[in-house]
């Protein structure tokens, strides 16, 4: 009998420890709600709030022929409007390059105030967008 409820007892344990470290993870995952925010001829780009973390995960896309996808997360913290790199992947026929099984958590990233254009024009659409996020639900 004790060795029933250790067992049960480690398996929620286990449990419980696995959905925390999902809603630590730094990369839009297939559990985030996540919406396109923004679409062009070679780029695209998806936004998910982490409510917990009060960050937005940003993942972009951007189309390099026959060479593949680039596949590139972002943090954005809106309350100080600052950015970080979370992962940086190719995407090809045969698969990503790098094979990443471990996903950066959020106590990982390094922030820093976003200069050039391109990540201050992903900080304002993150932040902007955020607003819109909060009124959504998700509906499945």
């Amino acid at each position: 009998m004790i060795n029933k409820i250790a067992l049960v007892s480690g398996l929620f344990l286990a449990n419980v420890a696995f959905a925390a470290s999902q809603d630590n993870t730094a990369v839009i995952s297939d559990k985030d709600n996540a919406v396109m925010i923004a679409t062009a001829k070679d780029t695209w780009s998806m936004v998910a709030m982490n409510a917990n973390q009060g960050l937005t995960k940003v993942r972009e896309f951007h189309e390099m022929g026959a060479s593949g996808v680039q596949q590139i997360d972002y943090v954005v913290n809106c309350a100080d409007q600052t950015l970080a790199l979370a992962a940086f992947t190719v995407i090809t026929a045969t698969g990503s390059m790098p094979d990443r099984s471990v996903e950066p958590t959020f106590a990982e990233l390094s922030f820093y105030k976003p200069v050039i254009s391109h990540d201050t024009n992903i900080t304002a659409n993150a932040c902007e967008n955020r607003v819109a996020m909060n009124g959504s639900s998700n509906v499945n």
